[in-house]
């Protein structure tokens, strides 16, 4: 591992533009593999929740030197929602959707058709 990683301040100026770097760097692939992730959870019958792009990142994602998504599965307080997320079936098919669009994701990444920038 790149242990240089492990000492940036993402708090600091500079941390913050290398969070900016990162970001930007992959933002093409997160975009894919979210787009990917939100078919896959449309195909279980649920509503998906699009795929977003907030205007402020989220630290998890910024601070992240790869692709990098947040998979919102629901909100627990929707009634609906929580009996379906604590549900071994809800759990099972978003865990099964999931799974499914990461491996169309890497099958995409590793077809000599797609361009990998």
């Amino acid at each position: 591992a790149d242990s240089s990683y492990n000492t940036v301040d993402f708090n600091s100026p500079e941390g913050r533009a290398i969070a900016q770097v990162y970001a930007k760097r992959y933002q093409e692939k997160s975009d894919r593999i979210a787009t990917i992730v939100n078919e896959e959870v449309e195909n279980t019958g649920r509503a998906s929740l699009g795929v977003n792009q907030r205007q402020v990142g989220i630290w998890v994602l910024q601070a992240t030197n790869m692709p990098a998504i947040l998979v919102e599965t629901g909100f627990i307080s929707n009634p609906q929602d929580e009996r379906y997320l604590n549900s071994d079936k809800g759990q099972q098919e978003l865990a099964e959707a999931i799974t499914q669009a990461v491996i169309r994701y890497k099958e995409q990444m590793e077809s000599p058709k797609v361009n990998r920038n």
